[in-house]
């Protein structure tokens, strides 16, 4: 049997190629957007690609399962409860499907979306035993899905479907049976997700707080509270998703583009995304660009911060590092990217066009600042469990998704220096202040890390 995981970096997307090598077809269950890894694999194996499954209408990425169909003419199959607008055909609880000596059956497993389901998969070649469940984003690897994406008039029927699905749907599993998740670390679909990309039944029923006998009351009192915000995206995608993707060769033409190309887009709206590192976009960006700098996770703080059908400029030091940064926005649905700067500024800067920084202190600078203006504000935009962790005791706080939400007062003359944990954060809420008019705005360099590094030295 022919058994593949695939993991999205950042996003936490976990997927997987499943069939015989010696029937020569497989399926792909959960394919991210960017195909080409199924197809390569496939290839290896000596396998044909007949069917691709969605276990449930994804909220926090673009599906590949329209791009992989029409690439290898397989069929794709969803839950009818997903009310596609693409060809497809349904899936229904007992469904059973055979790829050689590889089987798997439907399962509905409603709880993260009314529309999910999981898969259980047997290797006729070794047992007739299920060996393996494949659980779409009921069962995570120390976590289970979140229920409240699918909207507040739905949660509380979604809580009892999701402490069904764990308690009554999953019981009649053994505990050897192995766990393969939809998603891993990274996700925005749980809370605490194991970096571990596979678990087993019974490790889950021991040490998963969620799975262990809880009773419904305390399951129901934990899972209608303490969400990450969702990404304003995250509509967006499920639209796309729903009525079917654009085919990634339909996106928009991402190219170099001019100095005068982007003061053109700019005048119409565009907005520039800048990449680099808090340090660099600090020290000089193109007035009016939001940093989000470039790592595995930044496409979330993308959803969080910018519309989907926004036109986007990228501002990069590399022509690959902008290239990277769009192939990692285009697995969210951002297909409005109109091409890049990838000098960084420099373009911009030879020709003394506007430009506006963001200044970093250090934690000694702050220390300084806070004693010689005690007017000064400190903004803590952590989160609320960070905050109540520890923190500055002249500090404020308003977590970064009211910065970004736009759901908070300060005057607009007073010095402002933000800080979060790291630097990052505080880029991404300092430049947002920046762009509504607040001029006075600092970063810490380093973030709390650096603040609590530079107390114990100075010990």
């Amino acid at each position: 049997m022919l058994f593949q995981q695939f993991k999205v970096e950042g996003l936490g997307c976990l997927s997987y190629l499943l069939g015989c090598p010696g029937a020569g077809v497989a399926c792909v269950v959960d394919p991210e957007r960017h195909v080409d890894r199924y197809l390569q694999a496939a290839q290896d194996q000596g396998v044909r690609i007949t069917h691709i499954f969605d276990t449930h209408l994804h909220a926090d990425h673009i599906t590949g399962s329209i791009e992989l169909a029409a690439r290898t003419g397989a069929t794709v199959y969803v839950h009818p409860g997903v009310k596609a607008a693409y060809p497809h055909q349904e899936l229904h609880e007992g469904d059973r499907f055979k790829f050689g000596a590889a089987e798997l059956e439907v399962i509905e497993t409603f709880g993260h979306t009314p529309n999910s389901v999981s898969f259980a998969v047997t290797d006729h070649a070794r047992s007739e035993d299920i060996f393996a469940l494949l659980t779409g984003d009921l069962l995570f690897v120390g976590d289970i899905g979140r229920p409240d994406l699918a909207g507040s008039d739905l949660l509380e029927e979604q809580v009892k479907n999701l402490y069904d699905s764990l308690y009554q749907k999953l019981a009649r599993f053994p505990d050897w049976t192995e766990v393969y998740p939809a998603h891993g670390e990274g996700s925005l679909c749980g809370r605490g997700m194991s970096a571990k990309p596979v678990s087993t039944l019974g490790f889950e029923r021991r040490n998963n707080l969620l799975l262990n006998k809880m009773p419904f009351e305390k399951f129901h009192e934990i899972m209608t509270t303490g969400f990450q915000v969702r990404p304003d995206n995250f509509a967006v995608m499920v639209n796309k998703n729903q009525h079917g993707p654009q085919p990634l060769a339909k996106a928009a033409p991402f190219g170099l583009m001019t100095v005068e190309q982007v003061e053109s887009a700019i005048s119409k709206g565009a907005t520039i995304v800048d990449t680099r590192v808090p340090s660099a976009f600090g020290a000089a960006y193109i007035r009016g660009s939001v940093n989000i700098g470039l790592t595995p996770l930044s496409v979330n703080w993308l959803g969080m911060t910018i519309a989907a059908e926004t036109e986007i400029i990228i501002v990069a030091d590399t022509k690959a590092r902008a290239e990277e940064a769009a192939y990692i926005y285009r697995r969210a649905g951002y297909d409005r990217l109109i091409g890049y700067l990838g000098d960084g500024i420099s373009s911009w800067a030879a020709q003394a066009k506007p430009l506006d920084h963001l200044p970093q202190l250090t934690p000694e600078s702050l220390k300084h600042v806070l004693v010689k203006y005690p007017d000064h504000l400190a903004l803590d935009v952590r989160s609320d469990l960070e905050w109540e962790a520890g923190h500055l005791e002249e500090a404020v706080h308003i977590p970064i998704d009211k910065i970004m939400a736009g759901d908070f007062t300060l005057d607009k003359d007073r010095h402002v220096t933000i800080i979060c944990g790291s630097g990052y954060r505080a880029n991404i809420a300092g430049s947002i202040l920046k762009s509504l008019g607040y001029s006075r705005v600092f970063s810490l360099i380093g973030g709390m890390a650096a603040w609590k590094a530079s107390r114990s030295t100075n010990v």
